[in-house]
């Protein structure tokens, strides 16, 4: 058995943004590949009948950001940060 549980693992990850679309999403991406700053994208699909009534184009998803890198996205992004 593993010394850790699932509920005991954390990410240093940080959401910067929730429910991009994906024209959103490309010019996020070129910002930060610009500025060479890592991200995730964790993409939300339709699954069952909304699945074969949605196309991908309608598909979200969240960007995640590296908690060393955080300011230096949103300041790339022009996002205002509150201290």
């Amino acid at each position: 058995m593993s010394e850790f549980s699932t509920a005991e693992i954390h990410t240093n990850e940080r959401l910067l943004r929730s429910d991009v679309t994906l024209e959103e999403c490309k010019k996020i991406e070129k910002v930060l590949r610009k500025n060479n700053i890592s991200y995730f994208e964790k993409w939300k699909f339709h699954t069952g009948l909304f699945h074969v009534i949605s196309s991908r184009k309608n598909s979200k998803c969240d960007i995640y950001i590296h908690s060393d890198s955080i300011e230096r996205a949103k300041q790339a992004l022009g996002i205002q940060t509150t201290k």
